[in-house]
């Protein structure tokens, strides 16, 4: 558990982008410039966000913000389709995948600043941050095109009252899924129907979860333009799933878990969910929303293959600026000044900012379970992408709820998703 830190009040903000998209900021008619700046919904970063902007612009009083936030099963979509028309904001928030999927081999985004952020080459930037980490807003040229808001490994949780009302031991978590399953058993007997669930929420949800078991069992997506979710590895990864959600018991019910994008885990918050995959940020959400229940759970070591090496996954999300923005310049400045609050990010959001040394930090010594989590950033990796990406999560999308809620062979399923993947990356 993440113990009790800066008290934020956990209000849902979600303001809706109405009429045609935004276009990028520009100089207003009293001198002032605006900087428009959109991200997904999430409570408790969306209220730093609003905190860190107003001192911002109280230390920058030519400057002005606008801020809006998306609906998660919005956002993506969204986001995309202003940036591909030449509108949008001028400062986005992205996730990796979508960065180096479909953002940065479209040119949507601007190079980095290095002046922006005090320092005088990419090179100086590059070092303040743990080896690898930003590889997630790079291209394949090395060009750098954005900074890490948060920088998630994956873990474990499970709910320590669930398990001693089933007899388990919470010392003892599963570390393989195979010990997902039994354990799972177990709590379903003693009256936790619900003991494990994926999250079936949209398209970014479904291909980050089903690369976390990529990751695991040697599997891809494809190799070029070829695809590869057919392959025996990558089969192996929908089969765990699969087997953990339509097995005996179905100790992942993918019926009965919630649906509400903006509340992600709702279940495990609830205390109706005995078992998760969490990220940092999500024990963080919960402290706020159900408090009683937090008390309950246990961060531990994401579960592994049998026989294999435990792998992680590594995610991000990093702030860039708009190509098309007429304000690139004000933009990174305040990119770099959101960037500098690293320490209010990890107490406050449970943010990770992949600085060195920020184990070692005063905020990070306040997070119970961080060699947990110390660990998940040391055997980590970022999702694979490929051309045409957002596609690409659609078809992933199609395979999962084929297998897992109509029931076709996992080999069948991954068969029809690799025959569309084919046809997405030969255009």
């Amino acid at each position: 558990m993440f113990r009790t830190r800066t008290r934020i009040a956990a209000v849902m903000v979600a303001t809706m982008i109405a009429g045609t998209l935004a276009a990028c900021g520009d100089s207003a008619g009293d001198g002032k410039v605006t900087i428009s700046f959109w991200s997904h919904t999430h409570p408790p970063m969306i209220e730093l966000n609003k905190t860190l902007i107003a001192e911002y612009t109280k230390q920058n009083p030519n400057v002005r913000v606008d801020y809006q936030t998306i609906p998660n099963n919005e956002f993506n979509t969204k986001m995309l389709t202003a940036l591909s028309t030449g509108s949008g904001p001028d400062v986005i928030n992205m996730d990796d995948s979508a960065l180096r999927g479909e953002y940065i081999p479209k040119r949507l985004l601007a190079k980095i600043d290095p002046s922006a952020f005090g320092v005088g080459s990419l090179d100086e930037l590059t070092g303040r941050y743990n080896p690898g980490t930003l590889d997630g807003a790079k291209g394949p040229d090395g060009a750098l095109y954005g900074v890490p808001s948060e920088f998630n490994g994956t873990a474990f949780v499970i709910n320590t009252k669930h398990f001693t009302d089933a007899g388990l031991d919470p010392e003892k978590p599963p570390t393989t899924w195979d010990e997902v399953t039994t354990q799972g058993r177990a709590l379903i007997a003693a009256g936790h129907a619900q003991a494990f669930s994926f999250l079936y929420l949209h398209s970014g949800w479904y291909s980050q979860q089903l690369q976390t078991l990529l990751n695991q069992t040697g599997g891809q997506l494809a190799d070029g333009k070829q695809a590869r979710v057919d392959s025996p590895d990558s089969v192996a990864a929908l089969k765990i799933w699969t087997d953990l959600a339509r097995g005996a018991n179905k100790v992942a019910d993918p019926n009965a878990t919630s649906r509400e994008a903006t509340q992600p885990f709702q279940d495990l918050a609830s205390g109706k969910q005995s078992m998760a995959i969490v990220y940092p940020w999500s024990m963080e959400l919960i402290r706020q929303t159900n408090p009683d229940t937090y008390k309950q759970l246990k961060v531990v070591p994401l579960p592994h293959v049998a026989g294999k090496q435990a792998t992680n996954r590594w995610y991000g999300y990093y702030w860039s600026v708009n190509n098309a923005s007429k304000q690139q310049k004000e933009a990174w400045k305040f990119i770099a000044f959101l960037a500098s609050n690293s320490a209010r990010w990890l107490a406050d959001v449970d943010f990770v900012q992949p600085l060195k040394g920020w184990t070692d930090t005063p905020a990070a010594k306040e997070i119970p379970a961080l060699d947990v989590w110390a660990k998940s950033y040391e055997t980590g990796r970022f999702d694979q992408v490929t051309p045409h990406y957002a596609e690409v999560q659609d078809a992933l999308t199609t395979m999962v709820n084929d297998a897992v809620f109509n029931g076709v062979p996992p080999q069948d399923a991954a068969r029809k998703a690799a025959e569309t993947m084919n046809r997405i990356l030969r255009d």
